[in-house]
């Protein structure tokens, strides 16, 4: 066997590796709240998911109005033990279909790490299965494992305010107002959003079925109730991805060098 080529099987394998300890998917988002009690503070949300966990951070900048907001606001809704009991169970499985694929695609890694290393060491393989083993990894990384993430988290904005971003009563807002969008950008897409929402737990109780209603007058833009918010939120594919394209290009490689090879090796055998 030609050295560049069994250098090249054994580059596809330790690439195919070394997928398992970079990012395979990374989120950033930021809500900015533009009016209201927490008016000029900044949630800023960072997620990477590897081949082995999903890790989270999240930070306020100019965290002051924000706290100042929760701290004064009513709840709205009380939870019932049982409500608290019932949430519990169903976030048991809040990983399982990004865990089920991404054994799937560990799988995947692995098999082509090993059949490029038989390669290196036996000679010549079955390209065209190989490709295809390659092509169904590409999928898992590609599709896959952003679709499984995805179905995992959920519902992670409420008509563009963030879940975790704010209070988790279900009937806390009202006269919702919301506008989203969205654009593809380099592996990846990112989404737009912006919107405003009357707080109940911001104004009186006495006060709350008629803003219940009828939309409450907010003429200046300044009544602590009225929530606004402005963020994005990025989506885009880790260094895996990039990785793996370059696997594949060394395969292509491999593909079309060894066909212009068996010609020459045919008339060789003939002389």
């Amino acid at each position: 066997m030609n050295r560049k080529v069994r250098a090249a099987w054994i580059l596809i394998a330790i690439l195919c590796f070394s997928t398992l300890s970079v990012s395979w998917l990374e989120l950033s988002g930021s809500t900015e709240f533009t009016s209201g009690k927490p008016e000029r503070s900044e949630l800023i949300v960072e997620i990477e998911v590897d081949g082995s966990e999903v890790t989270q951070s999240i930070r306020i900048e100019k965290a002051t109005p924000f706290v100042v907001w929760l701290m004064v606001r009513d709840s709205v809704e009380e939870e019932s033990p049982e409500d608290e009991e019932e949430n519990a169970k169903s976030g048991d499985g809040d990983s399982g279909n990004l865990d089920n694929v991404r054994a799937l695609t560990i799988l995947s890694v692995f098999l082509v790490a090993l059949v490029a290393g038989f390669a290196a060491i036996r000679g010549s393989i079955r390209m065209r299965w190989f490709l295809s083993l390659w092509m169904a990894g590409l999928l898992l990384f590609v599709v896959g494992v952003p679709l499984a993430w995805m179905a995992d988290m959920g519902d992670t904005l409420d008509d563009g305010l963030p879940e975790d971003q704010g209070p988790n009563d279900s009937e806390a807002f009202v006269h919702v107002n919301s506008e989203t969008h969205s654009e593809v950008v380099f592996i990846g897409v990112e989404f737009h959003f912006e919107g405003d929402a009357w707080d109940l737990g911001m104004i009186d109780e006495e006060n709350r079925s008629a803003a219940i209603e009828e939309t409450p007058e907010d003429e200046n833009g300044t009544h602590d109730a009225h929530i606004g918010w402005d963020g994005e939120v990025s989506l885009r594919y880790g260094d895996a991805l990039t990785i793996w394209l370059i696997a594949g290009v060394l395969l292509l490689s491999i593909f079309f060098y060894e066909r212009q090879l068996r010609p020459r090796k045919l008339l060789d055998e003939a002389e």
